[in-house]
């Protein structure tokens, strides 16, 4: 089974490890523009917390489809539910 991101005619998703790597690289790169936004503008720590949050959860969707992407190809299960 393929598993893709956004539908039938998405991209497919990433290996586990290859998902692991996109996202500490996400993460680096947003955690300056985080830090500089907490440093300019400490009255929006909330907003700041909410997009730090929802920026966790999409990426955590990502090593989720990464997983279910390599089970997938690794469960005879999944295929057989796949062809129902």
């Amino acid at each position: 089974m393929h598993v893709r991101s956004g539908g039938k005619t998405g991209p497919q998703v990433a290996s586990p490890p290859a998902v692991v790597e996109a996202i500490a690289e996400q993460l680096r790169s947003q955690q300056a523009a985080w830090l500089q936004q907490l440093t300019e503008q400490p009255e929006r720590f909330a907003d700041l917390e909410v997009r730090v949050h929802h920026a966790f959860q999409q990426l955590a969707d990502q090593l989720v489809a990464g997983l279910l992407a390599q089970a997938s190809q690794q469960s005879s299960a999944l295929d057989a539910a796949q062809k129902k």
